[in-house]
């Protein structure tokens, strides 16, 4: 059985692996996989390692990862081969193959052209960051965290008292 994984970097700011478990979906819908994973080097769950583990114990046989990068940078060329090393490591019998970097592909042209036709003034820059709290981890590594902006554990008023929504231990 044939396996996808995407490898991402992953993201300290909760919400952020939104995009690419988007495209996972797609890629889960179209049906090319017997099953689709998104892996992430640090930050994010799951970790590639998890990911790899989970198809291994749906049976796959084959896996291809796919990294999720405009480049064949540093992640894809060190960190990657330090993943797949360890992968290989537990799990003997599956063969893993590497697809290349986004690069040059040609269906980045038509992206890049839908996102500039649907530019925004400055003003709405920001809003991405406001969607991040829909994904709130209370993560004390987010950004968001105990901030006015984060859903779970928001930042305590100015008078210095504890909300009853914050764990004060």
């Amino acid at each position: 059985m044939d396996a996808l994984i995407l490898f991402s970097h992953g993201s300290v700011l909760c919400g952020a692996g939104e995009a690419v478990d988007a495209h996972a979906e797609r890629l889960r819908a179209r049906g090319d996989f017997a099953r689709v994973e998104v892996g992430y080097l640090n930050y994010s769950e799951p970790r590639f390692l998890d990911a790899v583990a989970t198809v291994a114990q749906a049976g796959a046989t084959r896996v291809v990862v796919a990294p999720y990068f405009l480049v064949a940078g540093y992640f894809v060329q060190v960190d990657l081969p330090r993943c797949l090393a360890e992968a290989r490591e537990r799990y003997p019998d599956i063969e893993f193959v590497v697809a290349d970097a986004l690069r040059r592909d040609a269906g980045l042209a038509d992206a890049l052209l839908d996102a500039a036709q649907r530019a925004r003034p400055a003003e709405h820059w920001r809003d991405p960051l406001a969607r991040a709290t829909a994904s709130c981890g209370a993560r004390p590594e987010c950004p968001l965290y105990a901030t006015p902006a984060c859903p779970r554990v928001p930042s305590p008023p100015l008078d210095g008292r504890v909300p009853a929504t914050v764990n004060a231990e």
